[in-house]
Parts: structure tokens; C-alpha cells; sequence
């Protein structure tokens, strides 16, 4: 039995404008939505009448308004694209994301991620031969497809597909032949319509409706795909269909045939199967690990292969299973210094010894260890040897019988040491984000760092500089090791210089500028500053608490300008979140007084372990300057005594001076640590007359400029104190 093929849309119409080697972009898809997106795709079409070769072909890319490509997708492989055929690419797919998930089939191909067929709606797409010729293109290259531009090709949430009345390629775009949705409007398009379009109702990939149609016989196997790799299973539906073609018993009321098909495992000779007289799914046996191959062709009621033959071929895999389960991935600082340390964690697994060995790989110079999944069904991995601060990935790859290709990413802990002493000690108009120990959160303008100290009666003297905010901006935040038990305390001293001056200044709760943390995405105690509503705007108020809006606020009011010491603190074991402004000096690295407020969290986190500085909108965020942060488990840390006469203690490893009494303006300084110190040298009266930094294990003070008298020595190390009389002559 012979049929012909009769194209019925427009192509006897078209036929002689058609010229041979055309293919057509019929549909580019960007649909609605953070999850959808994912199922982006681009559509061709071959409108002619003979197949068109793609070797050597591709699609390209302009991004927003690049003059030039920014990215391509090779048609090499699609070989001979078939006379009236739609082939669809995909950006990214998989049976549970992407294409695949909304659409319910597989694409043609995947373009990946970011590339030409992954569009946002407001680029530029054209099909190029194999001479880097454009044949057909969509949007106008250099030009930023946006409503605001009034550029038509924009379809951004949306959808742009081809008018049928449109079947020949051009090397120029004309917007007329597109109907184009998205979600805005642009005035002056032929066919622009606002209304964003969602997958996968308002989506057809795969059909066009300018496409031609036939009336000639046509088999479809459409489940499994060719060249898939499906999950492990025992059997697999076969999906078939037919059209233009009746399948039914033999000789039967408007039967034209039936389906001879075979089954071929791996390499091995096909196998005939039962010829099949319906187009109900078929199931087969199979096992992981093979591949096999379906041949299916349409026959007549004599068992004679109809002419011209319509046959087809799948090959699919079937993949061994992956048994193998990660569970919790912890890591843990090896030590906690102010150097460079390492950190060690574990990974716990279920659904090893399995009779699958499996090849564990971890980056250079870590070492693996504990339970072997080859032969413990459950158990926990360790490793050792990370360095501090830096990240890296431990695969896991099943070597027999196994679809397993696991990565562990791990993440470094924070190993630095307590108590944490922040003076700011850096170039005067830098950025605080841009330091070492600091890390900026948001956009906007940054925290500086700016000359002198604050001070603050009885408490230990700052040192290096200060910092000051004033505007909307960003956060920034430094890092500890997590405290999971116990007290967290942080200090520091704060002055407030002044208000915002513009409209609308908030003076319900103005705004936090500090907080104790467990993550960036959730801070835990929040320290507010608010113009006081009744002193128009000499004095403010300080609230506390874990609220993200309206804390609880001191009764008393604090001066502009006043130097305040703050001290911030969270208790792990109950949740109690506590601050004291001003306390008494006689507290200092002694008895903690009661707090100036306090409450509990109600939902307290696992660890804090962020010290957060934080700019607010213009019309909350106050002119603040800031100075001598210290975070710590002990009160006795973050409160220490200004150095007066607290003479001859030592806790510092090696430490000595010499000579002394000094005659010569200098003396020498020694430990048994690389660490820096901080050199003090205080009079009787409690004066700092000098203040110097070194780091190494000896160095030579020059007091030339120091009078002669008796004065106290006080020399801080990696939060280890030693002081000592000093006499000058």
C-alpha cells in the first residue's frame, strides 16, 4: 500500500519562494515564573520540501544589547534535519526539572544552561549555515529587547512564536511576523500583547501551527527516547503511536496493517517479538547495566513492508541503581588560633555494602578515613587536612554496578580564636568590607574607617582607628567559631553624631545598627538606635531584642555625641539575650551587673557565630562612629581595665625585658610567640604615653621621647596580658 504526501498549510502557496538549506525559529519560550524559567526553550522548523543537512550549523546568542554573540548551540549533530520537521532545544531538562518535568516529553537537545536557547526575553536569537551565514534571525542585534525601549522582540515571562502566514527564513527581522506575549506593553508592535504566558498550558513545543501537514503513514515511538539513560527498573513501557495509518487484526474492517517490530539487548542478535495488531504500550523486560535497541515498521495485512517504508529505531540504557545515601556533613576546627588551621569533618552514609566498591576522592592533601562503604551498610566517612578558609568537594563514585556520582561539597568553619579584638588598625578612608576579617552583605555605601579612638572611663584604651556610617548601605559582619553552649558577648564603644535631616525620619523604631548572629539571613540580637521623639532631635533612645521591628526601648535617654560602651550578649543554654549601656567601671573584667535590658529569644539558633555592623535607609540609619569591638565568652574579655597599676602580671609564654631601668632610650622586648603585640606604656596617672605594634618574637621599644620617671608597661598577645613597672632614667 502506497500513500502520498499532500501538504495542506500554504506550501503549494510558498513552494516557489522556497529556496534549499532554509530553517526557521518558529518559537522561543520564556515562561512565567523562578521554577518555569527552567523549562526555556527555542523551536526550528524545516518549511521545505527536501532535508536540510545542520553540519556545521548553529544558533547564536545576543545578550541584552551586545553587538556581538555571546553564546552558541552547534546543530552538528542533528545531521539531516527532515522536510516539514520541528525540533525543539531545550535550555535544561530532566524527568524532575526543566523542559521535561512541564512538558511531559524530552526535547530534541539541551543547550545548557546560559546558553542560546536560554533566554530571559530580551535577547537576540539567528540560525547561522555552516559559512557563519546568518539564515534566519529573531530581534535585532545590539538592540536591548525591554518595554521601556519599545523594542517588539521583547518576551520576557512570555512567549514568541512565528504567524504561520511567515515560512521563509530571513536574514532580517520583521516583526510582523510574529506574535509576541509578555509581561509589559509596547505601543507601535504589529502583534505585541501583555499577558506573560505559563508552562505548560500556553506552550506547545514541538507543533507549529504554520506547519505542514501529511496525509502519508507515520510511526511514533515516543517513550523511551532515543539515546536515553533511564533509572534503574526491571521493565519499561514502550510507547507507540501511529497516523495516517490503521492498526487492527488482519483483515479487518479499515485495518491497513499492523507493526512488526525486534528487540536487541546490547550486541546481541534482535529477537522478532509478537507482531503487534494495536497501539497499546508494550512492556519489556529489562535489566541495569544493558542497553537495547527497538525497531519497529509499519506492514500490511500481508505482512509486506509498506512503501515508501515508514520504520523506527530507538536505543535506550538502562542504569544501575545508586544505593548509596549521604546523610549530615559536619566539619570542626582541628585547633582554633589566630593562625592558619586545618579543620576535619564527617560525612555519614547509608546503603553501602551492597557489593559496589567505591572510589572516595578528596582534594590534595586531605586524608579519608572511617567507615568503608564497600563493606559497612551504614556509617560515617571522616576526612582530615582541610585547610582553614578554604573550600573543596569529595566525590564518591561507584567503580561496579552502580549509577553512583556523588559530591560533597564542604564548607570551612570559622577557627579563630577568642577573645576577638577589633581596633580598626587600618588605612585611614578605607572600606571596612574590603579587610580581611570583615565581609560585606548588600550594596550601597560602606562602613569607612576613619582617624582617632573613642574612650571610655576606666576601660582599656583604643587603639589604631575608628569607623563611622551615616547613609543606607551595606552590612558587614565578622566571623567566630560557633558558640553553641554558654555566653557570647560583644562590645564595643559607640558615639552617635547626629540624625537624618530629610523627610519622613522614622521615629518609631529607627534602626539596628548591631546584632549578634547565627547566619546572614537571620540575626538573633539586634541593637536599635532611634531619634527621640520628644527632644527633637538632640537626644535618642537604645532598644533591644531578637524583633525584627518595634523592640523594647530604654526609658532614659542618651546625648548626641555622649561616648557609650555597649555590651551585647546571648546565652545559648536559655535563650536570654541581654545588653548593658555604660555599666559601671567597677564591673570591668569583674562581677557581670544586672543588664540594662533583657528577653528571651523565641526562636534561638543552633550557634551564633556573626558579629554583624548594620546601615539602614536613609531615614533610619543615625551619623554613628564606632570603635574597640571585642566578642568573647567572657564578660572579663570584652570588659578589660584601663592599664594603671596592675603591675607585674604575667601570662604571657617567654616573656621578659631588658635592660630595666633604661638609660640608653631603648630597651628590648621578648617572647616565645610570632604572635603581634601591642606595646602600652602608661605614667602613674593612667596617661598613655606610647602605643606600638610588632610582630616576631623580639624587638627593640625606643622611649626617647618618653620623660624620665616611673611608668607601666603593658604588652597584650593574642589576648594573653603582661605588664610590668618600667623605670626610665
Amino acid at each position: 500500500m502506497k500513500k502520498n504526501y499532500i501538504f495542506t498549510l500554504l506550501i503549494t502557496l510558498f513552494i516557489s519562494g522556497l529556496s534549499f538549506g532554509q530553517v526557521i525559529i518558529t518559537e522561543i519560550a520564556d515562561p512565567n515564573g523562578t521554577v518555569p524559567s527552567k523549562a526555556r526553550y527555542i523551536e526550528i522548523f524545516n518549511p521545505t520540501t527536501s532535508a536540510v543537512n545542520l553540519t556545521g550549523w548553529s544558533i547564536k546568542r545576543w545578550t541584552n544589547s551586545n553587538s556581538a554573540t555571546t553564546s552558541s548551540i552547534d546543530l552538528t549533530s542533528i545531521g539531516d534535519l527532515g522536510a516539514g520537521t520541528v525540533y525543539v532545544i531545550a535550555a535544561q531538562s530532566s524527568a524532575t526539572s526543566g523542559f521535561e518535568a512541564f512538558f511531559g516529553f524530552a526535547p530534541d537537545m539541551i543547550g545548557g544552561t546560559g546558553g542560546a536557547a536560554d533566554s530571559n526575553g530580551d535577547d537576540n536569537m539567528a540560525i547561522f549555515d555552516a559559512s557563519d551565514n546568518i539564515i534566519d534571525i529573531f530581534g535585532v542585534p545590539g538592540e536591548d529587547g525591554n518595554a521601556n525601549g519599545g523594542t517588539c522582540h521583547e518576551f520576557e515571562d512570555g512567549r514568541a512564536e512565528r504567524k504561520a502566514s511567515s515560512t521563509s527564513a530571513s536574514a532580517t527581522w520583521n516583526e510582523a511576523d510574529w506574535n509576541v506575549w509578555a509581561d509589559s506593553t509596547v505601543s507601535g508592535c504589529t502583534s505585541h500583547t501583555n499577558s506573560p504566558r505559563s508552562a505548560p498550558t500556553d506552550f506547545d513545543p514541538g507543533a507549529w501551527i504554520g506547519e505542514t501537514t501529511s496525509t502519508e503513514p507515520a510511526l511514533t515511538i515516543s517513550s523511551p527516547s532515543d539515546g536515553a539513560v533511564l533509572e534503574a527498573t526491571t521493565s519499561v513501557d514502550v510507547n507507540v503511536s501511529t497516523s495516517n495509518f490503521v492498526v487492527g487484526a488482519l483483515n479487518g474492517s479499515g485495518v491497513d496493517g499492523h507493526i512488526h517490530w525486534t528487540l536487541q539487548q546490547n550486541s546481541d542478535a534482535a529477537v522478532a517479538q509478537a507482531m503487534k495488531y494495536d497501539t497499546n504500550d508494550e512492556s519489556i523486560p529489562v535489566a541495569p547495566g544493558n542497553s537495547y535497541t527497538i525497531y519497529m515498521e509499519l506492514v500490511d495485512n500481508t505482512h509486506t513492508a509498506i512503501t515508501p517504508a515508514v520504520n523506527k529505531t530507538v536505543t535506550f540504557s538502562v542504569a544501575y541503581p545508586c544505593e548509596f545515601v549521604l546523610g549530615d556533613v559536619t566539619t570542626t576546627c582541628d585547633a582554633i588560633t589566630s593562625g592558619i588551621d586545618t579543620y576535619s569533618g564527617t560525612i555519614a552514609f547509608s546503603g553501602g555494602n551492597s557489593g559496589t566498591t567505591y572510589a572516595i576522592t578528596a582534594p590534595a592533601g586531605v586524608t579519608v578515613g572511617g567507615d568503608n562503604p564497600d563493606t559497612s551498610a551504614a556509617g560515617t566517612i571522616t576526612f582530615t587536612g582541610m585547610t582553614e578558609g578554604t573550600e573543596g568537594v569529595i566525590m564518591i563514585v561507584g567503580e561496579s554496578e552502580s549509577s553512583c556520582d556523588l559530591s560533597v561539597p564542604l564548607s570551612s568553619p570559622v577557627c579563630v580564636p577568642f577573645p576577638i579584638i577589633e581596633h580598626f588598625d587600618y588605612t585611614d578612608a578605607t572600606n571596612l568590607g574590603d579587610q580581611s576579617a570583615w565581609s560585606m552583605l548588600n550594596s550601597g555605601d560602606e562602613m569607612l574607617v576613619t582617624t582617632g579612638n573613642l574612650d571610655y572611663t576606666g576601660l582599656e584604651a583604643s587603639t589604631g582607628n575608628k569607623i563611622k556610617f551615616d547613609e543606607s548601605g551595606s552590612e558587614t559582619y565578622t566571623a567566630f567559631s560557633d558558640v553553641t553552649s554558654g555566653t557570647v558577648y560583644a562590645s564595643f564603644l559607640l558615639k552617635v553624631t547626629g540624625f537624618q535631616t530629610g523627610t519622613n525620619i522614622d521615629l518609631n523604631d529607627g534602626g539596628y545598627i548591631a546584632s549578634l548572629a547565627g547566619s546572614t539571613s537571620g540575626y538573633d540580637a539586634r541593637f536599635w538606635v532611634r531619634p527621640n521623639p520628644d527632644t527633637s532631635g538632640t537626644t535618642f533612645d537604645i532598644g533591644f531584642g531578637y524583633e525584627s521591628s518595634n523592640p523594647t526601648f530604654t526609658t532614659g535617654t542618651y546625648a548626641l555625641n555622649d561616648v557609650l560602651f555597649v555590651i551585647l550578649a546571648y546565652n545559648m543554654d536559655d535563650g536570654t539575650i541581654s545588653t548593658w549601656i555604660n555599666p559601671d567601671a567597677s564591673s570591668f573584667a569583674g562581677t557581670i551587673p544586672s543588664a540594662t535590658i533583657s528577653s528571651t529569644d523565641t526562636n534561638p539558633p543552633a550557634a551564633i557565630n556573626l558579629f554583624l555592623l548594620r546601615q539602614d535607609s536613609n531615614n533610619e540609619t543615625p551619623f554613628v562612629e564606632l570603635d574597640a569591638v571585642r566578642i568573647s565568652n567572657s564578660w572579663a574579655d570584652v570588659t578589660p581595665k584601663e592599664a594603671t597599676a596592675a603591675v607585674n602580671r604575667n601570662d604571657i609564654e617567654g616573656f621578659s625585658i631588658y635592660p630595666n631601668p633604661i638609660s640608653n632610650n631603648t630597651f628590648t622586648l621578648t617572647s616565645a610567640s610570632n604572635e603581634e603585640k601591642s606595646v602600652m606604656i602608661f605614667n602613674l596617672l593612667g596617661k598613655k604615653v606610647l602605643d606600638t605594634r610588632f610582630s616576631g618574637t623580639k624587638s627593640e621599644i625606643n622611649v626617647a621621647a618618653i620623660n624620665a620617671g616611673i611608668y607601666i608597661l603593658k604588652v597584650t598577645e593574642a589576648g594573653k596580658i603582661a605588664t610590668k613597672k618600667l623605670v626610665i632614667r
